[in-house]
């Protein structure tokens, strides 16, 4: 078994991972924009290169070598694209044309056989990379932050910083006689660029935030490589490939989770999208509407009717007083109220009871434990409660 291999395989196929989560996110969220179809080209060529030079590596045929190098040489064309579309200009023209040429001559030069080709092919791919990364650098470096917003600006910080890891790992994929290199480290700085553009989802993380977790994450690696190569005995050359792997999986990890948190948080905020744009002059078509929410899925509404089993009065005056109910938060409450607000939610299986309607007496009733631990959700039921409140008060006449 070749060791190098399968490390390489390893680092590219967790890169590949990365790409494909990451493709998965900007597709939930909104792949129309001409923004977002940029950053799908641009990740759709890298996973394309990923999968193809894995394949090449353990069939050894023509046709996945020919797609390596052609998907290595839209790479650099897809990074100026983006930088287009990040800063809002074309690039120089002069950038163009070395971008669009070299994308379309490796198109070509991929099909020769590589008793001819190599190894100057391959010296002429990264010459061409390096040169395209400089030049959409230096248009990232000198743009007119005054142009963008702040928000752009970040994006733009966030997409060099990553160019800046990337272009020294970059290296290593070039397989070189006078260095023996353990290990290619390209998928590791595909991972970070990844961990970066998903970071921009989150608005409180910070570029210090993002580079000190990065920090942490490869000397926990590094720590555990060493660990591993001393129990084992192993070169200093097999503790390289070791720290990789273990690097690699540790990025693709974490970015699986930050995935799930940014559709998580975008699951949360339907609450706010249906105050936004679901129709606010009819309540009970209002909660109807709420109803079909993920964050209230299956929520009751509850008229006079069902609860004419319980002390009607006392529930209205306790609902007047408090308009949104949890089992959590009972201790402020009378005994006799406790009581009423115990059965009612043992009676409907409720986690939380919210007043809707005070003429005709709604309640709705919704089973949503998670929320006891995520206060901005809760914070966003007072928002709906309120909001179906105003409705009721402004439209008696639909109810």
């Amino acid at each position: 078994m070749n060791t190098p291999l399968v490390a390489d395989s390893f680092v590219s196929l967790a890169a590949l991972g990365g790409l494909l989560v990451l493709i998965g996110v900007i597709w939930s969220f909104d792949a129309a924009s001409p923004l977002n179809r940029r950053f799908l080209f641009g990740l759709q060529v890298l996973a394309a290169l990923m999968a193809s030079r894995v394949l090449a590596w353990w069939t050894d045929l023509s046709i996945f070598r020919a797609a390596t190098i052609m998907t290595a040489g839209l790479v650099p064309l897809a990074t100026v694209l983006l930088a287009e579309g990040l800063l809002r200009r074309h690039a120089p023209r002069l950038t163009k044309w070395i971008a669009a040429g070299g994308a379309g001559a490796f198109l070509i030069l991929a099909l020769l056989p590589a008793s001819i080709a190599e190894p100057w092919r391959v010296t002429l791919l990264f010459l061409y990379q390096l040169a395209t990364f400089a030049l959409a650098g230096h248009m990232t470096v000198t743009r007119d932050r005054a142009s963008l917003s702040k928000a752009e600006n970040q994006a733009v910080d966030r997409i060099a910083l990553s160019l800046l890891l990337i272009l020294p790992l970059l290296v290593t994929d070039f397989r070189s006689v006078y260095i023996d290199q353990p290990v290619r480290l390209g998928g590791v700085a595909i991972l970070f660029l990844c961990w970066l553009l998903l970071s921009l989802g989150q608005r409180a993380v910070g570029h210090r935030d993002t580079v000190v977790s990065f920090v942490i994450l490869l000397s926990v690696a590094l720590l555990a490589a060493l660990v591993i190569g001393f129990d084992n005995g192993l070169q200093p050359s097999a503790t390289v490939r070791a720290a990789s792997v273990v690097l690699s999986a540790a990025l693709l990890g974490v970015i699986w989770k930050d995935s799930i948190s940014l559709r998580t948080e975008q699951r949360r905020q339907s609450l706010i999208r249906h105050l936004a744009e679901d129709r606010i002059d009819d309540t009970l078509g209002f909660l109807k509407e709420l109803q079909k929410h993920p964050l209230v899925d299956g929520a009751l509404l509850l008229s006079e009717e069902e609860l004419a089993d319980l002390d009607l009065p006392a529930i209205k005056a306790l609902f007047a007083a408090n308009p949104l109910l949890r089992a959590a938060g009972t201790d402020s409450l009378s005994r006799e109220d406790a009581e009423q607000l115990a059965w009612l939610l043992e009676k409907y299986e409720a986690t939380h009871v919210m007043l809707v309607s005070s003429r005709p007496f709604r309640l709705i009733a919704l089973n949503m434990p998670s929320v006891s631990a995520t206060p901005g959700a809760e914070t966003e039921l007072r928002v709906v409660q309120r909001m179906a409140m105003l409705i009721s008060e402004r439209n008696p006449a639909h109810d």
